[in-house]
């Protein structure tokens, strides 16, 4: 393209993207970054969080508070496609002219809707790489991906000409300034692209791994204990919890009976008054286990916005529907204790 491409229009260009891709896919996409092997920044993966669980992720993604997450999301959707097209170009996949990527997206065409093409454009054109100008001129230009204009910049007041004096006026300080500024910008761009790549790759692969690698017979007899539930969200504990407590203990994810103190706060006339409830494991140690409480329909926990109803109630050994509380409690562990059902893998990963 003749004129120069701001930040600004290929930031655009990503998000007006990701807006057209089918809801499905963007969950999907929003999955992969869910793998704890997916590394992002903390922010970055607050906003991925965030809209992991809005009810419609697809209609909120291109608000202010997702944009940090727009350029990871964009890699996740386009992830596969990218490794598609890197193949078919071949050895011209790092400078390819315009005529082979073009023939290149033709036979990517059969594998990938026109949306997962654009995104992948928008995507390498956001970042600091030989092809991104090319990628964000075909994506612009092109109306089979439905984004001419989507980089546009809002109407406004024409600009006037830079009169000489005006450009005397800046000093070639600023010019310098301006300058190093740009390439800062270009290298974050191109770590997180690059941060986003190495981590869909290392999930392809160790996915590859488990669908290659045989599975050995079970003992006959296996403890309840010996296997810790595959879950895909760790727990979230403070430092100090850190320290104690083991997340890949035995007991994490299953239900225990535990003592639980009516409120923590208030102790009767004989101590601290409670009683036994089922209690979700969420990390152990030798001596102690670290328990997010059950609590049945109808009382006032169950009544509490920030609790979590737990769908598969029955098999994780409740005996009635059940909301789990927020705050965790460290309470002894006893000796050869075994839980009474394990949450499934989707009931877990609501508590997080």
């Amino acid at each position: 393209m003749e004129a120069g491409i701001t930040d600004s229009a290929r930031i655009a260009m990503v998000r007006a993207a990701v807006a057209k891709v089918d809801r499905n896919e963007l969950k999907t996409a929003l999955d992969l970054t869910a793998d704890p092997r997916f590394q992002a920044p903390k922010a970055v993966a607050n906003a991925l969080n965030a809209l992991r669980k809005h009810r419609d992720p697809a209609g909120v993604v291109t608000r202010p508070q997702y944009r940090a997450a727009l350029p990871f999301v964009a890699a996740a959707i386009a992830d596969a496609c990218l490794t598609r097209t890197i193949e078919v170009l071949g050895d011209h996949s790092e400078d390819p002219t315009k005529e082979q990527l073009l023939d290149a997206l033709d036979q990517v065409r059969g594998s990938f809707d026109d949306s997962t093409i654009a995104v992948m454009l928008a995507s390498v054109a956001d970042d600091d790489m030989p092809a991104s100008d090319l990628c964000f001129e075909i994506v612009a230009g092109d109306p089979r991906f439905g984004l001419t204009g989507a980089s546009d910049p809002a109407p406004a007041v024409p600009e006037q000409p830079r009169t000489p004096a005006a450009r005397e006026g800046v000093s070639p300080e600023q010019r310098e300034a301006r300058r190093l500024k740009k390439q800062r910008d270009a290298e974050e761009r191109r770590k997180k692209m690059e941060a986003a790549r190495k981590a869909g790759e290392q999930v392809r692969r160790e996915r590859k791994k488990e669908r290659t690698t045989p599975v050995a017979p079970a003992p006959k007899e296996t403890p309840v204990t010996s296997a810790v539930p595959r879950v895909t969200r760790r727990a979230a504990l403070t430092p100090l919890q850190e320290e104690e407590f083991d997340r890949l203990d035995p007991l994490v994810g299953g239900v225990v009976f535990a003592w639980v103190p009516f409120d923590p706060g208030v102790p009767g006339p004989s101590g601290f008054e409670g009683k036994s409830r089922r209690c979700v494991v969420v990390a152990g140690s030798p001596t102690h286990l670290l328990v997010r409480p059950g609590y049945s329909e109808g009382g006032s926990k169950s009544r509490d916005w920030k609790s979590v109803p737990i769908r598969h109630w029955k098999r994780a050994g409740f005996d009635r529907p059940t909301w789990i509380d927020v705050e965790t409690l460290r309470v002894p562990r006893e000796a050869g204790q075994g839980p009474v059902g394990r949450l499934a893998p989707e009931d877990w990963n609501s508590l997080w």
